[in-house]
């Protein structure tokens, strides 16, 4: 009888993994090369290669999973809700995964207040930029019918 039982779980993970690697290829790597370059770089340069691999680890981090729930909260279209109204009920929350995340990776302990602080606004910057692209993605392929 245990082989006749459907795994539901096993099909849901297997069917999120999916849609996450093919969400992950909306990110446009060209323009996450020209940020980092004309931002990123600049901002973490003086930094020891340790201490840059820890920031760009984190932005990176930064950059995947807030596309990814922009991509999510694109489904809140169908609900009739507007790219503010969406942005706005997300605020709070991308600032507790901002500074958590920050936490994680022990950002304090590895740079500088000052360090941080920069680092801080770039990663506002990038989730918000992100998310919008993650929304505009999630959008996109939700009206083709491939999400």
């Amino acid at each position: 009888m245990e082989n006749n039982i459907v795994s539901f779980e096993k099909y849901i993970r297997a069917r999120d993994e999916r849609v996450r690697k093919r969400a992950i290829d909306g990110i446009d790597r060209e323009e996450v090369h020209r940020y980092y370059t004309g931002i990123i770089d600049v901002s973490i340069r003086h930094l020891t290669l340790l201490q840059r691999y820890f920031i760009e680890e984190y932005l990176a981090e930064i950059i995947v999973g807030f596309f990814l729930r922009g991509v999510d909260a694109s489904k809140q279209y169908r609900t009739g809700r507007t790219t503010e109204d969406i942005e706005h009920s997300y605020t709070k929350d991308h600032f507790l995964e901002i500074y958590s995340l920050a936490n994680d990776y022990r950002l304090s302990r590895h740079i500088g207040e000052w360090d941080l602080y920069s680092v801080s606004i770039i990663a506002e910057d990038l989730s918000l930029k992100w998310f919008r692209n993650g929304l505009a993605y999630g959008k996109r392929q939700r009206k083709l019918k491939l999400l």
